[in-house]
């Protein structure tokens, strides 16, 4: 008996067993490698502006530009971070003085109890202030092991954010020599190859610009209102409205319409409407304005596949996710354009049956 072809079965069997291993080597750097292939497609024209000055010498263009890219994404991120810890750290503190709590809670249940109509609903017993007691240190202790956690994986990040650009430094010299040596191995046409490098770059646009930046700009935006007003941990709270930029419709108003609404209730007027009138003529105006004019021509995905996107990204791949989780489902739908062309008519005789 003879195996015919045994020699390709062989050398395919090999080739996904290595494949295999391979993948769980590069494993822990995959989202520090598909964000530094992100940022090559943003940095791409200041890296050519580089090697223009620099007559072709690519090695210092892709340094210069690297530096650039820490100058304006990660100094500013660190800075960030650090003062919402920063923040979160002072709040466990002032709960963890003894009495400050109880305090609180009086004064919280006084405040609101004066407020019309509102009152009535709050219970006044003892029982009542206990269980906020003990709701108000539970958050605290959580509160403490999220800046433990915290603390512990700044090591981590520092190691991701090395690897990031390290890696971004060679794609920026070697991108086109990779993009045609990946093209030649892709057994797909041309055409294909060249319509899904396509839409990584528009939709990778898109998502930094049409996203990220967006929803930055909502976030410092809604931090400097709730520091304005005097709404404690604004740092904290413009992170979070970064994040809930990207529901549709909504976005970051699911903070700000409430915060001003809480400090209408509570008697604090003129901070309630400065919350409510900014968010609604400058935050709101942000996304309607802004972001139109960032994504331009590029490949804009449909608001609810950028949501559902963007919060499957974030659960699987952390805070890359935020970018990462659209641009894979920006290329599964490029394949599926890509099936759709091929096997149109196959489709349509198999419709019609």
């Amino acid at each position: 008996m003879q195996l015919k072809s045994l020699n390709v079965y062989f050398f395919f069997l090999l080739l996904i067993g290595v494949g295999v291993a391979v993948f769980f080597i590069f494993q822990p750097f995959l989202t520090a490698i598909l964000t530094a292939a992100i940022l090559t497609v943003l940095l791409k024209r200041p890296y050519h502006f580089f090697e223009r000055i620099f007559r072709g010498h690519r090695v210092a263009s892709s340094l210069l530009t690297c530096l650039m890219a820490i100058l304006i994404i990660v100094t500013p991120m660190f800075a960030i971070f650090t003062l919402a810890f920063n923040e979160a750290n002072n709040f466990y503190h002032s709960i963890g003085q003894e009495g400050t709590v109880e305090s609180f809670i009086e004064k919280t249940i006084q405040v609101v109890d004066s407020v019309p109509y509102l009152g009535a609903f709050i219970s006044h017993d003892d029982l009542t202030q206990e269980r906020l007691l003990e709701d108000v240190q539970q958050l605290s202790s959580n509160a403490l092991g999220l800046i433990q956690t915290a603390y512990k994986s700044i090591t981590s990040f520092v190691l991701w954010v090395f690897i990031l650009f390290f890696t971004l430094f060679y794609f920026l010299i070697d991108g086109k020599k990779t993009l045609r040596y990946l093209m030649n191995l892709s057994p797909l046409k041309n055409e294909h190859d060249k319509l899904l490098i396509q839409k990584f770059v528009s939709i990778s646009r898109a998502t930094i610009k049409g996203n990220l930046v967006v929803g930055v700009i909502q976030g410092f935006m809604g931090g400097i209102s709730f520091a304005i007003a005097g709404v404690p941990s604004p740092a904290i709270w413009g992170l979070i409205m970064v994040f809930f930029s990207v529901i549709p419709m909504i976005g970051a108003g699911i903070i700000w319409l409430p915060a001003g609404i809480i400090l209408l209730l509570l008697g604090q007027i003129w901070q309630g409407v400065f919350i409510l009138a900014f968010g609604g003529l400058v935050i709101s105006s942000i996304d309607n304005i802004l972001r139109p004019k960032l994504v331009g021509k590029d490949t804009a995905m449909h608001p609810l596949l950028i949501f559902f996107s963007t919060l499957g990204g974030i659960y699987l791949f952390g805070l890359p996710g935020f970018v990462m989780g659209p641009i894979i489902v920006s290329l599964f739908m490029a394949l599926s354009d890509i099936y759709s062309i091929e096997f149109r008519d196959q489709l349509k005789e198999y419709n019609e049956a």
